[in-house]
């Protein structure tokens, strides 16, 4: 039982020695990897942030470009339907003046 004891001290002295040694040497390794883990990610979240607004500022001049596009479709569309309406009165004043023509030929006869 005292070589137990004895081992168990030992044992004890090894591990409160490793956590010294890996305390003084090991500290400045721990923070410079839990350093650049926070680097890390907080350059993956700028990185995400960046390409979330280039996605953002993309669509937006695509809405804009497509807002142009619908002004410009409704006044081709306005226009179109101005020339329809001018072209159905030239087509009623002919129908008109042909029926009016056709009239007063069978009149004179």
């Amino acid at each position: 039982m005292v070589k137990v004891n004895s081992l168990k001290m030992e044992d004890h002295s090894i591990l409160i020695l490793i956590s010294s040694l890996l305390g003084a040497f090991g500290v400045k390794e721990i923070w410079s990897i839990v350093k650049q883990k926070i680097d890390i990610s907080a350059k993956k979240d700028e990185r995400d942030d960046n390409l979330y607004a280039r996605q953002v500022e993309i669509l937006s001049n695509k809405i804009e470009q497509l807002e142009i596009k619908i002004d410009e479709l409704i006044k081709e569309n306005t226009h179109l339907k101005i020339k329809i309406v001018k072209m159905e009165n030239r087509l009623i004043s002919n129908a008109k003046k042909k029926v009016e023509t056709k009239r007063f030929n069978n009149e004179t006869k």
